[in-house]
């Protein structure tokens, strides 16, 4: 089975899975308790919170564990903005995490303004900038699209936000972390999500930067832990699983190779014709190919596709259920476009021969659909 469904989750690493196993039979102690053995795993916890710092290039203390990116997302939403009642700015192009937290702030009287996006997919910077004003009080902007890999200047946005206003921006850096270098200083954000299971670390583990002396609220109260802003005993086997992921990510991860791999996708679909490349003049991650491919259904493709050893994803995994796609829709996509829409999403650990295979497996198959074989 070839698996292209990477923006949606990914397989553990092996050594990830064999670290987990460890964690859960030998080093199972609580971390809060005041025993050796307990003692060790928070040892455990601080060096894996000092891997991740680093690949951001902050400080360990500015990490803060969670269960997943979604919450990660909702916390910074809810309890990081400066102003209790000033606007929050979110672009189209927000993972659903985002945008649903804002819809759920917008129902408690929140107004909530909304930047468009570009043909390439990007945010509009303007637009931004027309919607920021002294009364914002939390800017989103997502770093690298989950639907077409398009990254967003953040850095440019961050600096020009924060010369209007006194916002804290927040960025989901979900898919982006460790697919493009990600410094957290030159970003300027103050807020940053992150997610293992999109790196080959078990699901249920998350993280949310908060930059130093930057005030956020509580998500948790209890026991304390995580420095008093999220209650509730570690999940050790997460965290420590987390940090190897990193490691392991990025000992794969050949930019110059994905970069190719993902140039040979986009030249095998313009063989094919009558397929539009979603975000494909923007800067992209190269781990995302997003095509919406005419005179078929996506999801009649995805099932005969499985069944031919590939799989594929259509769209965001928070959508794909759905008949309707935001982002796509905020792109300009007509229906036909969305309902024939795929995304190939990559591993650090494709090869070139595998996506040879699935290409042509793909094309096969969206042949079929046509009617031309």
């Amino acid at each position: 089975m070839i698996y292209l469904d990477n923006a949606g989750t990914t397989k553990p690493f092996d050594e990830v899975i064999k670290l987990c196993n460890d964690m859960l039979s030998e080093y199972f102690f609580n971390p809060s308790a005041t025993y050796p053995s307990a003692v060790k795993v928070a040892e455990m916890i601080n060096l894996a919170r000092a891997t991740i710092a680093k690949e951001l290039h902050c400080l360990p203390e500015e990490i803060y564990f969670t269960s997943c990116a979604t919450e990660a997302d909702n916390w910074a939403l809810e309890y990081g903005r400066k102003l209790k009642n000033g606007n929050v700015v979110i672009s189209a192009g927000e993972h659903a995490a985002i945008y649903e937290a804002a819809m759920r702030l917008k129902s408690k009287g929140v107004e909530i303004r909304i930047a468009a996006l570009n043909k390439d997919g990007t945010v509009n910077i303007k637009d931004i900038e027309r919607l920021v004003d002294k009364n914002t009080a939390l800017v989103s902007i997502i770093h690298c699209s989950n639907e077409t890999g398009v990254v967003n200047d953040i850095s440019t946005i961050s600096q020009m936000v924060k010369s209007k206003s006194n916002a804290v921006f927040h960025s989901d850096g979900v898919q982006a972390f460790c697919k493009i270098p990600v410094n957290i200083n030159d970003l300027a954000v103050d807020l940053y999500s992150l997610s293992g299971h999109k790196i080959g670390a078990p699901k249920g583990i998350g993280a949310l930067y908060v930059k130093r002396n930057r005030h956020i609220n509580p998500l948790i109260v209890g026991g304390g832990q995580e420095r008093g802003l999220r209650s509730g005993t570690e999940n050790t086997a997460g965290i420590v699983a987390f940090a190897k992921a990193v490691e392991i990510f990025n000992k794969y991860c050949d930019r110059e190779k994905m970069a190719q791999i993902r140039n040979y996708i986009i030249t095998r679909f313009r063989n094919i014709g009558n397929v539009l490349i979603n975000g494909e003049e923007g800067r992209n991650s190269y781990f995302i190919v997003s095509a919406s491919v005419l005179g078929i259904k996506a999801e009649v493709l995805q099932n005969m596709l499985y069944q031919d050893g590939v799989i594929i994803g259509l769209g965001s995994a928070c959508s794909a259920k759905s008949s309707e796609n935001r982002v796509l829709s905020n792109l300009g996509r007509s229906k036909k476009e969305i309902e024939g829409n795929i995304r190939l999403s990559l591993s650090p650990t494709i090869s070139m021969e595998e996506i040879a295979v699935a290409m042509e497996k793909i094309e096969k198959n969206i042949n079929v659909l046509r009617g031309k074989i």
